[in-house]
């Protein structure tokens, strides 16, 4: 390691005379134990070794990481706790990893370490939690803007390695500000955001693992296209070859008919074909890397062709002809289904889905709500208005013990009883509907959020106040008014539905005062 730094701060000393100027004095070992002990594990041996070398750059420096700085542990203490107080947000699915199944699918994880920054919220990182088949003490990015995360290294050694060689190999570019400041980029085309270039890199650098796409040759394939898919690809890409490397691509309201191109793009995690005229989806069968689909307001019936697709977790087919869900039996890590305005009727094919957490339907009567309610692995569920169905139908609501949100739109109902043996449900969401009873929700004993909008007929409200746990209603003004004062604890109304004259706004600031202070 002290070597790679080195030879990195001689091979730079004619363009980049400040970076050996800009390295702190190697850390204490007293200091890395003392920030060992609060993040709650040791630090790796290469990066502990890094450390130990030299504890980071001083603030202006031109940057070690092609302009991204290596950071003090203290900084780097400094921007952990900051994703650590937003650790409640680490969610997967619309987050990527490349290659897959190497990096957590997550917004944050507290074994990433920031060992750089871009000031705009996004790092280079040591990966200590990797997924299945990721190395731990990879290189990744992470933060606000990175949705696709990318395994950049194996280890902080080859990324070391990595800049040498391309400083060796002359493939980079300086850049002097007016006040004399000196950055780097990689690359000859300017000052080019490091983390923007690895979207075009073979990755992980030293040891790339290469594309998917199954053309041989490119021109020829994208030459034997059709004029319509040669632009499509040229605007949505840019290129042939970054279409084929394309991790997201949306095509939306395009009167797509043929999809057979997408067959190749065998690295996509992302696609979008909302409001098209596909009737066959045979192409995708080949996307063995996709795991958000959208197929909104599309002819397509068959379902069939993504029956190979094990990493699909999110599928929204609303509007679709759909009327059969069973080959979607076989998707392991299936997740979220939107079938809504479809004329689907069995929902049982999807019990065996132990990943599945959430579904959106419209209109069930009572036959597609007793197969809905199979699926006991169920934790969040939307429905949009009901079909023919008696107050007994709802019972059976009570076999979906796991959930934990609900969500009802635009749905009249004498009361809220068909949900008492839901003692998990943790958030309610009611819109555009009405119910003549709502008391039954104060029986709920985890039940901390509710939301009412568009709800102005909603009777036996003030009854919620014998509940021991809600701690956030969302209402209009006129159910705030009623409510505020009926709860023997402060209850959150910081977001009220509707409009507000400017007496009713000098109401509830200064109810929202009194409970703050």
């Amino acid at each position: 390691m002290k070597q790679l730094l080195q030879e990195i701060i001689e091979l730079l000393q004619g363009d980049l005379p400040r970076l050996a100027a800009s390295f702190n004095p190697p850390a204490t070992e007293e200091a890395l134990r003392k920030a060992e002990a609060e993040l709650g594990f040791d630090l790796p041996a290469e990066l502990r070794e890094l450390y130990l070398i030299h504890n980071g750059e001083k603030d202006g420096g031109p940057g070690l990481f092609f302009g991204l700085p290596f950071l003090s542990f203290e900084d780097m203490l400094a921007e952990w706790r900051i994703w650590i107080d937003l650790e409640q947000y680490a969610m997967g699915m619309e987050h990527h990893s490349v290659p897959a199944d190497w990096i957590k699918e997550q917004y944050i994880n507290r074994y990433w370490l920031p060992i750089s920054k871009d000031w705009g919220g996004n790092h280079l990182g040591i990966d200590l939690d990797p997924a299945d088949k990721g190395l731990k003490g990879q290189v990744i990015n992470f933060g606000r803007d990175e949705e696709v995360k990318y395994v950049i290294a194996l280890r902080v050694s080859q990324l070391l390695q990595f800049i040498r060689d391309t400083v060796k190999e002359g493939n980079y570019s300086v850049h002097r500000e007016e006040d004399d400041y000196i950055s780097w980029s990689f690359g000859k085309d300017g000052a080019v955001h490091f983390l923007d270039v690895i979207r075009r890199m073979a990755l992980p650098v030293l040891e790339p693992i290469g594309q998917a796409s199954g053309v041989q040759d490119v021109n020829v394939w994208f030459d034997g296209l059709d004029n319509g898919w040669k632009e499509r690809i040229m605007e949505a890409s840019g290129s042939p070859e970054e279409f084929l490397r394309a991790k997201q691509l949306r095509f939306i309201r395009q009167g797509l008919t043929d999809i057979t191109p997408l067959g190749q793009c065998r690295d996509v995690r992302e696609l979008v074909l909302s409001v098209n005229e596909i009737r066959s989806i045979e192409a995708l069968s080949g996307c063995k890397q996709l795991k958000i689909l959208y197929l909104v307001k599309n002819p397509v019936s068959d379902l069939r062709p993504l029956q190979s697709l094990e990493h699909l977790q999110k599928l929204i087919i609303s509007g679709t002809a759909v009327t059969d869900v069973s080959p979607l039996r076989s998707l392991p890590k299936l997740k979220v289904v939107d079938v809504q305005n479809t004329q689907i009727r069995d929902f049982t094919p999807l019990k065996s889905i132990k990943s599945l957490r959430a579904l959106e339907i419209s209109g069930p009567d009572a036959e597609q709500l007793r197969s809905i309610a199979e699926l006991h692995q169920l934790k969040e569920l939307t429905i949009s208005g009901f079909g023919e169905i008696t107050e007994g139908d709802l019972a059976v609501f009570g076999k979906l013990v796991n959930l934990r949100k609900l969500e009802l739109e635009g749905v009249a109902l004498p009361n809220m009883q068909f949900v008492e043996k839901c003692q998990k449900l943790h958030e309610l969401t009611m819109k555009d509907s009405a119910v003549e009873d709502i008391s039954a929700l104060a029986k709920l004993e985890n039940l901390q959020s509710l939301e009412l909008s568009g709800c102005p007929d909603v009777g036996m409200l003030k009854e919620l106040a014998r509940s021991a746990s809600l701690s956030k209603i969302t209402a209009s003004f006129p159910q705030f008014a009623l409510l505020k004062d009926c709860f023997d604890r402060a209850i959150d109304f910081s977001a009220i539905t509707g409009g507000m004259t400017e007496e009713e706004q000098d109401i509830w600031h200064e109810y929202l005062d009194r409970v703050r202070g």
